[in-house]
């Protein structure tokens, strides 16, 4: 991988936050760079030199990445909500990315998350009415 001069760092690092900002929106490449005042082959090239891979699926992988921590978060809320609030659909695309990167299904994390969730110690009735 080369090194990216300092202009180019500082112009994915201007997309890495604007990905960060508008990650639940429905983000385009034209939108990502306008924002980052090149042409979308240009970003798109920077980012497959710097990044080995495209903008959209490093867009992908930050959502995804919430949807992990989201889920682990609340293990009960629907999967649907959870992946609407990511910006996400649900697409077979996006539960393989997920399964490559973690190893796990969607599905199978939120389980895991559930049984985490019931074997954290609950507060004893009596402690929280002494402390009330």
């Amino acid at each position: 991988m080369l090194i990216a001069t300092p202009s180019q760092q500082q112009l994915i690092e201007r997309a890495d936050r604007y990905i960060a900002a508008h990650y639940r929106e429905p983000l385009r490449m034209p939108d990502l760079a306008r924002h980052c005042h090149v042409s979308v082959r240009t970003l798109q090239n920077l980012f497959v030199l710097q990044r080995g891979e495209p903008p959209l699926k490093a867009l992908r992988r930050f959502r995804l990445r919430q949807l992990h921590a989201q889920v682990l978060a609340q293990p009960k809320l629907a999967l649907r909500q959870h992946y609407a609030h990511c910006g996400l659909i649900g697409s077979a695309a996006d539960r393989a990315f997920f399964l490559e990167l973690y190893g796990l299904s969607v599905r199978e994390h939120q389980l895991a998350s559930r049984r985490r969730l019931k074997r954290r110690p609950q507060p004893h009735p009596s402690s929280t009415a002494q402390a009330a």
